[in-house]
């Protein structure tokens, strides 16, 4: 014990002067993490007060209340979708029109064949025969691309074009 003692005592000045670094580094660290920490109550009491004023407790409640009205009209939507889709399977979707010269001596192809299609080949066919005297038109359904009725071939491939979409 008594070594320690004089070598405190011969040593003093050093060990003073060790101190008062060590204490001015202290100094130093703790200015410096109390900046910091300041700092960091600044920027929590900015995000908890919110660009508008709200606190982020109210910005999130906001938030999935909104979330939800969204998903509610997602879902509205797609349930809207299939509605429509399944109309639009039954609605005319394939078209093919055939224009044609019914007799050799007319010209500038004024008959027709027009065919109306679903998805499935179901609709109907017309075809519409110009003479130089009358014209007549003559519908015929169709059912999965065929007819119970006889086709002319002009028909015939007006409903091979809308097949064909």
């Amino acid at each position: 014990m008594e070594v320690i003692n004089n070598w405190i005592t011969e040593n003093y000045s050093l060990i003073a002067l060790i101190l008062v670094v060590a204490f001015i580094l202290g100094l130093i660290i703790f200015l410096t993490v109390i900046i910091r920490l300041n700092k960091l109550a600044k920027q929590y009491k900015t995000l908890m007060r919110g660009l508008d004023g709200k606190n982020l407790e109210e910005i999130v409640v906001d938030n999935s209340k909104m979330l939800e009205r969204v998903l509610l009209n997602i879902n509205l939507f797609e349930n809207k979708i299939n509605v429509v889709e399944k109309a639009a399977k039954k609605s005319i979707r394939k078209v093919g029109l055939l224009r044609f010269n019914a007799f050799h001596d007319m010209g500038g192809e004024l008959s027709f064949s027009l065919a109306l299609l679903d998805d499935k080949g179901d609709g109907f066919v017309i075809s519409s025969i110009y003479g130089r005297d009358d014209a007549r038109t003559y519908a015929k359904p169709v059912k999965e691309g065929r007819s119970t009725y006889n086709l002319s071939g002009e028909e015939e491939k007006a409903i091979l074009m809308a097949l064909q979409e």
